[in-house]
């Protein structure tokens, strides 16, 4: 390495200003791995995939090689595009995989176990992402990975609780239970974890590409796995599985150009109609803090998550355009609904969100020449599906994120849609939601977070804090966020972080409050006067960190 990679810490919130290059994740390795490849030489799309297979082995409750995600791109040039890596459904899935003869849904039957896991899309994302955009060898990009697997990182706090909240789920698999329950108990605060067999896999994958996840003994062995465990995944759903490269979704926004999510994600649109909803009204004049302002940006938010789970999913499966859901006549319609003490969403969506749980993962990336990666990657669940492959990696339980029977309630009070269907080949709809946002021509902010549905809201107030309320890009991590998505009729909101008037422009909306201790976990990079601000959120223990010449200093805090 020609110098040392400048790492910072976040998990108080504080920021690093970067000079050639920047990155943010949920966990301190990932993050030097990441400035280790850009100080390398490599651009964004190397560090991304980089960080990518770090947070498989240090973050296994969300990172994975047995997941999916999106991954939006904008290089240096100023082109965009949108890679759909997101699990799809196996070819044996059908519309009553979890239903009971009664034609009920069967409790966890999604959530639980291999009949839960959709056929994987990680490895293959990452390896179309490198053939398409990478600059260094695909084999330098995994070596970080594997040395981490091989030589062992700390349990901190944060997994050390997961492992206990989730323990029963996973003591039942037998591989789960054997590396994360060595002697029969459960990682604890400062183990060296040391994986093995997982770093046999990442070493394999980076010797053969993705290869090794679309045919060969690995596939094999996931294969009999699943038929063992009562699964439906077959050989040919790996062989057959193919990253998608879709069209950005893109929409001008107060003199910038919003770069973001298309479907499957319901990013792109929801935020283009939150922000065009309120658009044109006094939300900026009355302040961030003002509960008028709350009220407009839960009714607006409440309107379009109606929209979102009526007709949003699987692009292939929709039988009308999109662009509906934004035209300019039907939000101004709703703009005038705003503040009536008579409101109401609109009448032409009913149902409510499927659930992408939080354990989900964002990074967001930045080199020296400009290019930026904002990506998300999930399990779903934490932990997934709460069992392993024989590769030493979590299975994903993104089945849980179809519809087992629209047009009902699920277990968690959610109401979904024909559009959402558990139909073979299809992806489900997500709320993961990577944004760039470009002004002057130069990519200026770079966002993204977990959260399942208030991954939404995160990131849309992070945007309305930054560009509406002009906050600096610390206090625009740091303000109080809350959730309203209208099913199930609840209002959360941050219990340290809301005054008084706040809390009670939240009770305005007739609907229960749920008190969360955090909502989000957002990890940004921001365009200041003096460069790039790279910033996880204050709420967990993310790092951020930068790049620069002839400067060698290394801090962090216990994850």
């Amino acid at each position: 390495m020609l110098f040392a990679p400048t790492l910072l810490s976040l998990a108080l919130g504080l920021l690093q200003t970067a000079g050639q290059g920047a990155v943010a994740t949920s966990q301190v390795d990932a993050t030097e791995v990441g400035l280790e490849i850009l100080a390398q030489g490599g651009n964004a799309i190397d560090a991304a995939i980089a960080v990518h297979f770090a947070l498989a082995v240090t973050y296994p409750y969300a990172g994975n090689i047995g997941g999916g995600g999106f991954l939006l791109y904008r290089d240096a040039e100023g082109e965009a595009w949108f890679l759909d890596f997101r699990e799809t459904a196996p070819a044996a899935a059908t519309s009553d995989l979890y239903l009971d003869d009664d034609g009920r849904p069967i409790a966890e039957a999604s959530q639980v176990g291999w009949k839960a896991v959709g056929v994987p899309g990680a490895v293959p994302g990452m390896w179309d992402a490198h053939q398409r955009w990478g600059r260094l060898p695909w084999s330098d990009l995994l070596k970080p990975a594997e040395e981490l697997a091989r030589g062992g990182y700390r349990i901190g706090v944060r997994e050390a609780s997961r492992l206990k909240n989730y323990g029963q789920a996973m003591r039942e698999d037998v591989i789960a239970r054997e590396i994360f329950f060595p002697q029969g108990r459960a990682l604890q605060v400062d183990d060296l974890f040391q994986q093995p067999k997982l770093a046999e896999t990442i070493g394999l994958i980076r010797e053969q590409g993705v290869s090794v996840m679309q045919h060969g003994d690995l596939v094999d062995d996931i294969v009999r796995a699943s038929e063992a465990g009562g699964g439906i995944l077959q050989s040919e759903d790996f062989a057959n599985y193919r990253p998608a490269l879709r069209e950005v979704w893109s929409f001008a926004w107060d003199g910038r150009e919003v770069l973001a999510a298309p479907l499957p994600s319901s990013g792109g649109i929801f935020l283009q109609q939150v922000l065009f909803t309120l658009e044109g009204t006094p939300f900026e004049v009355w302040g961030f803090d003002d509960p008028r302002s709350i009220q407009f940006l839960g009714e607006a938010t409440s309107a379009a998550f109606r929209d979102r789970n009526a007709w949003l999913g699987d692009p292939a499966s929709l039988d009308f355009d999109p662009l509906d859901l934004v035209d300019t006549e039907y939000l101004r319609s709703r703009r005038r609904s705003l503040g009536s003490s008579t409101y109401t969403p609109p009448s032409r969506s009913l149902p409510s969100p499927p659930m992408e749980h939080f354990e989900t993962t964002h990074f967001s990336v930045v080199d020296g020449d400009g290019a930026a990666v904002s990506c998300t990657t999930t399990l779903n669940g934490a932990y997934g599906a709460k069992v392993m492959a024989p590769g030493g990696f979590v299975m994903n339980n993104e089945m849980d994120d179809f519809a087992a029977l629209p047009g009902t309630a699920n277990q968690y009070g959610l109401v979904q849609s024909k559009y959402n269907a558990v139909v073979a080949g299809r992806r489900p709809l997500s709320s993961m939601c990577p944004v760039i946002v470009v002004e002057n021509g130069k990519v200026d902010a770079v966002v993204g977070s977990p959260g399942g549905p208030t991954i939404l809201t995160s990131v849309l107030q992070v945007l309305l804090a930054r560009y509406s309320y002009h906050m600096s890009p610390e206090a625009s991590m740091a303000a109080p966020r809350f959730h309203r998505q209208d099913l199930p009729p609840q209002v959360q909101y941050e219990t340290e972080r809301l005054n008084s008037a706040q809390k009670e422009a939240l009770r305005s909306f007739g609907q229960p409050l749920r008190l969360r201790k955090r909502l989000g976990d957002v990890n940004a990079i921001f365009r200041t006067k003096s460069g790039w601000e790279a910033i996880a959120d204050p709420r967990y223990s993310g790092s951020a960190g930068e790049v620069q010449n002839s400067v060698s200093s290394e801090t962090g805090i216990p994850q």
